[in-house]
């Protein structure tokens, strides 16, 4: 990635956000370059869904501009979006399935709604993207009210690369999910991301996560935006990012990283 701006995929410059007299983004430039994983933390009310709706053009920015794939959706009507539309994929908290629907018929909306894609090879689609995900064929078609917390996630992931999207935006990912669970969401997370070159846009608060997958991390603070790689980022003098990564929770994070780290390579991995 040479992080020049046509290698950008999201192009917000001067947003402005704001709820009555409240102003939740004030001026905040961001590029999210081609085939990274970019976290997006930040104390509580400082706007990160609030971005991540905003780019995806489920809110309208109140000043300054958002591209998303080289289109900016505000200024589109619903049929001209839909051709970037069907190029992302969105996995919401909790993975956001329609209840009454099985694993199977949720994963299928997208078709339904993007694609005149055959019945049957729609069928055969489905099944790879439960397997790519790694649930069992026997999910498919089972309800939502019937998998456990880390089983739903990964529906919603399944629906969310369904149409192979070139951006892939996740919302709290491993919230939810015990340590064990969490570590093997995001591992799912890197492997699909390079095997089907996604780039990953992610609002989390999972520091072990930023550590583990995390190309680059975009702070939100005082309503500006600070970005760069982790070690950038830990090294800014703000107080609530050396509170953040050098508090229990962020040196517990290095430290499993390091570990983790050293054990691959005396292994020879």
């Amino acid at each position: 990635m040479t992080g020049s701006e046509s290698d950008s995929v999201i192009r917000v410059r001067g947003l402005v956000t704001r709820f009555g007299t409240q102003t939740v983004h004030n001026g905040l430039d961001l590029d999210v370059r081609r085939g990274e994983i970019l976290a997006i933390v930040g104390g509580s009310g400082t706007g990160k869904s609030v971005l991540l709706r905003t780019i995806l053009g489920l809110k309208s920015p109140d000043g300054g501009s958002v591209e998303l794939l080289g289109a900016t959706l505000e200024a589109l009507d619903e049929e001209a979006r839909r051709p970037v539309l069907k190029r992302i994929g969105v996995l919401f908290q909790d993975g956001a399935l329609f209840s009454a629907r099985t694993v199977a018929q949720n994963a299928r909306l997208p078709f339904l709604e993007h694609t005149d894609v055959d019945h049957r090879l729609v069928t055969q689609l489905i099944r790879v993207k439960l397997s790519m995900v790694g649930l069992p064929q026997s999910a498919g078609a089972k309800l939502p009210s019937e998998l456990s917390g880390g089983m739903r996630k990964r529906a919603g992931l399944a629906r969310a690369i369904a149409l192979d999207p070139d951006i892939l935006f996740l919302d709290e990912p491993t919230a939810g999910l015990d340590p064990i669970g969490a570590a093997n969401f995001d591992s799912l997370i890197r492997d699909l991301q390079q095997a089907l070159a996604l780039t990953v846009v992610m609002v989390t608060h999972d520091v072990d996560t930023l550590c583990a997958i995390a190309d680059r991390v975009a702070v939100l603070v005082d309503s500006k935006i600070i970005v760069g790689t982790l070690d950038e980022i830990r090294a800014h003098p703000h107080p609530w990012i050396q509170a953040y990564f050098d508090g229990p929770r962020g040196r517990a994070a290095r430290t499993g990283l390091a570990v983790s780290a050293g054990r691959a390579v005396s292994e020879g991995i």
